[in-house]
Parts: structure tokens; C-alpha cells; sequence
């Protein structure tokens, strides 16, 4: 834990906050923090800082924070993900937090299991502890805008063609395609689409197509979906 994300439900004035669970267990056991400790500290979606330890025991902490610095800026990019494995779903959202993407759409697709749905990962609970590892992980308070897309045809009909515009490119990455991913433009808006494991099929990659997307490849070999998002990710950074 690189910083220590502070909830607003958390405050009981305006610079101090009381604190519970597994971050006292880590201040305690990890960074043996007593009175007077100071760490790195932000609030969640908020600005960040440093936060001072008044006191601290097994239960709790109350800290005194001090959140002045704006947080980084988030990078241009929207990623576009098939429904695969929850545990690789997991980690993918953790790292393209620390990556600071703006938006995640995970969506379902012919090839992604349906039943996936149904994972703890998909409540809001459950897509916050994913979120905040990444923010813990990278310094950051912002999280990106994550959406669940359990219907592709309204998405790829509705929703594609407006994620592009004069301003902005739309890729999605295919094996088959004639020309890798290289022709980008950092600082500006991007979309970057990744199938499931299986990949997209012929009539869904039409629909991104005719939303205009370009085709893209990562390269002569086909990769695992987890390895397709950092491989495209990595080109945008």
C-alpha cells in the first residue's frame, strides 16, 4: 500500500478521520506506525496527501489529514474488455487503475460465460476492492468509470459509434488483422477493444468496424486475454 485511501464517510471533521479494518492492520504490522507516524494519504476521489497518526490501536486509528496535492491526471484512454474470468477480470481492473485509464467497459460477448455475472467481483463492493488496489498501488484518488455491459447488440448499436469522433481513434485488436497496433496518438481520445480468450467473432468484430474501429493486431502471436490489455495498454502510456 503505497497510499492510504480515505473514505468522506470516514471524516468526523474536517481533517480527521477514523479509520477501521485491514489499513490499521497494515499501518500496525506492515509500516509499524505509531503516534506521530506520518504517511502518504489521498480521499477517494478526491485530492491527496499526507495523513498524521493521533492514535492507533488493534481496532482503530484516528488520523490527522492534511489532502492539498490534485491528483494525476487520467490518461485519455477507454479499454473495452470481453467477459472473461473473474479472477483475470480482478486483476485487469487493479492494474489499468494504476495504469490511470478513464473508463472500462466490460462487456459480454458470444464467447464470455454469462454465469461470470454472478461473481462477487461484479457488486459494488466487489468492484471497489478491485479499484482501490490499483489506487493504492499507483498514488492515485480518482478511479475510473467502469461499466457492465450484459447486452452487446444495444452497446455495439447504441454505444460504439459515439465513443469515436474526429478527435479520437477507436482500435480493436484481432489476430487476423492486416496492420498491428501502432499508428496512435498519445495525449488524445482512444478506445482499444480485447476479446475474451476466444476472442471476438466475425459478426462482432463487424459491429466494431462499422463503428469505426480499426482492426489491429499485437503481433504475430495470439495472446491470452490478460496479456492482450497490457500489451495494447502499454502503447497508450
Amino acid at each position: 500500500m503505497n497510499l492510504l485511501i480515505i473514505y468522506k464517510t470516514e471524516m468526523v471533521s474536517e481533517n480527521e478521520v477514523v479509520i477501521t479494518g485491514k489499513r490499521v492492520d497494515h499501518l500496525r504490522e506492515i509500516l509499524d506506525a505509531k503516534k506521530g507516524t506520518v504517511v502518504r494519504s489521498g480521499l477517494f476521489n478526491g485530492k491527496k496527501g499526507t495523513a498524521e497518526i493521533v492514535e492507533i490501536d488493534e481496532k482503530k486509528a484516528v488520523l490527522k489529514t492534511s489532502f492539498t496535492e490534485l491528483p494525476e491526471p487520467k490518461i485519455p484512454l477507454t479499454v473495452i474488455i470481453g467477459l472473461c474470468r473473474p479472477k483475470v477480470i480482478s486483476r485487469l481492473i487493479s492494474d489499468l487503475t494504476t495504469y490511470g485509464v478513464k473508463r472500462i467497459d466490460i462487456i459480454q460477448t458470444y464467447y464470455g460465460d454469462k454465469g461470470y455475472w454472478a461473481n462477487d467481483i461484479f457488486t459494488p463492493s466487489g468492484l471497489e476492492e478491485c479499484i482501490v488496489k490499483g489506487l493504492e498501488q499507483s498514488m492515485d484518488t480518482v478511479p475510473p468509470r467502469i461499466n457492465l455491459i450484459k447486452r452487446f447488440g444495444p452497446y455495439s448499436n447504441d454505444v460504439l459509434p459515439q465513443l469515436i469522433s474526429s478527435d479520437s481513434k477507436g482500435f480493436v485488436c484481432s489476430p487476423t488483422a492486416s496492420e498491428n497496433l501502432k499508428t496512435i496518438t498519445k495525449g488524445t481520445e482512444n478506445v482499444i477493444a480485447i476479446g475474451p480468450e476466444r476472442g471476438f467473432t466475425k459478426y462482432e468484430l463487424s459491429q466494431f468496424i462499422n463503428a469505426g474501429f480499426e482492426p489491429a493486431a499485437l503481433g504475430s502471436r495470439i495472446l491470452r486475454t490478460e496479456s492482450a490489455v497490457h500489451v495494447a495498454v502499454a502503447r497508450f502510456i
